[in-house]
C-alpha cells in the first residue's frame, strides 16, 4: 500500500511540473509578440526620410527657402533638382550636371545679361562683369526649377543657390545688381513679379549697367504694359490688337525696320522672333525713338 502511495504522489509531482512548465511556456510566447522590425518596413522607415547629399539621385530634399529679396515659394512642388554647376557660358547661362549625373545648359528664365560671346557681336556693356558675377557659381551646388526649353534646347529655369535655411534665387541677384535687365521673351516664369521688381528697383537706383550704359544701348528694359498702355520701349508679345506695328531686328545686316499694315510691303512676311530682340509698338513715334526706321522705297 505504502509503495503505491509513493508512485501516485511521484505521478502527481509529475504532472505538476508538466502544468507549470506549460504555463511559464504560454507566457514566453505572449512576450515574443513584439519582434524587430523586419527588413521591408526598416526600408521603408528610411526612404521616407529624404536626403540631399552630392549623389543622392533621386532621394531629393525640399527646395532652399527664399531669402526676402527672393521670397517666391518651394521648388519641391514643381519637381526641382539639385545640382552642381560646371561650365558658364555669360551671365544667364551655365552648364549645370545634376545629381543623376546628366548635364544641361541652363538658360536662366526672365532675365537678359549683356552679349560676351555673341558670334555676330562685339563683347556689350557690362556684359564681362555679369559673366564674372555669374562664375562666381562655379562648383556650387544649386537646385534647379526648370520651366521647359527654348527652341536651343535649353533648360528655361529658375537657379537657387545656398542652403535650406538661406537660399538665394540667382535670376533676382543678377537684376538687383544691375547686371541684367528683365526679359521674358512674352513667356514670363512663374517668379516674373518678383524678377521685374527687382529689375525696376535696380534701373531707379541706377546701379551696374543702368549707371553705365548709355541709353539705347543693348539690353534694353522692356516693361510689362497693360492693354491700352502702348509700348513706349517696345513689347515682346502684342499688348494690344490696335499695336500693329512690327519692329523687327535683322541680325545679319545689324539693322533695325519697322512695318506698318498696309504700308509695308513686308508686312504679312515679318514672322516677328522674340529672341532677337523684335518688338511691337502702336505708333510709329514709339518705333523710331527704339531706333527703328521705316523700310527703303
Amino acid at each position: 500500500m505504502k509503495l503505491i502511495r509513493n508512485i501516485v504522489v511521484v505521478l502527481a509531482l509529475i504532472l505538476l511540473g508538466v502544468v507549470i512548465g506549460l504555463a511559464l511556456g504560454g507566457q514566453g510566447d505572449g512576450g515574443g509578440a513584439v519582434e524587430a522590425p523586419s527588413f521591408a518596413s526598416a526600408t521603408s522607415t528610411r526612404s521616407a526620410v529624404p536626403t540631399a547629399t552630392k549623389g543622392s539621385g533621386s532621394e531629393e530634399t525640399s527646395a532652399p527657402t527664399a531669402s526676402p529679396a527672393a521670397t517666391v515659394g518651394s521648388g519641391a512642388e514643381s519637381g526641382a533638382e539639385w545640382g552642381v554647376v560646371v561650365r558658364v557660358a555669360d551671365g544667364d547661362t551655365l552648364t549645370v550636371q545634376f545629381d543623376s549625373g546628366e548635364e544641361e545648359t541652363i538658360r536662366l528664365l526672365d532675365v537678359d545679361t549683356p552679349e560676351t560671346v555673341h558670334p555676330n557681336r562685339p563683347e556689350e556693356c557690362f556684359g564681362a562683369q555679369a559673366s564674372d558675377f555669374t562664375k562666381t557659381l562655379m562648383g556650387q551646388r544649386v537646385w534647379i526649377e526648370e520651366e521647359g526649353r527654348d527652341r536651343y534646347g535649353r533648360l528655361l529655369a529658375y537657379v537657387w543657390t545656398g542652403d535650406e535655411e538661406d537660399g538665394v534665387l540667382w535670376n533676382v541677384r543678377l537684376l538687383e545688381e544691375g547686371l541684367a535687365v528683365y526679359n521674358d521673351y512674352g513667356n514670363p516664369g512663374q517668379y516674373a513679379d518678383t524678377t521685374r521688381a527687382a529689375a525696376e528697383q535696380a534701373m531707379l537706383a541706377g546701379v551696374g549697367l543702368w549707371s553705365a550704359c548709355e541709353i539705347g544701348q543693348r539690353p534694353t528694359v522692356v516693361p510689362t504694359l497693360s492693354v491700352g498702355a502702348g509700348c513706349p520701349q517696345g513689347c515682346v508679345s502684342q499688348p494690344d490688337p490696335s499695336c500693329k506695328i512690327k519692329g523687327n531686328v535683322n541680325t545679319t545686316r545689324d539693322t533695325k525696320i519697322y512695318h506698318v499694315e498696309g504700308e509695308s510691303s513686308s508686312y504679312g512676311r515679318v514672322n516677328m522672333k522674340e529672341g532677337e530682340g523684335d518688338l511691337w509698338f502702336c505708333t510709329r513715334a514709339e518705333a523710331e525713338a527704339n531706333g527703328f526706321r521705316a523700310p527703303g522705297r
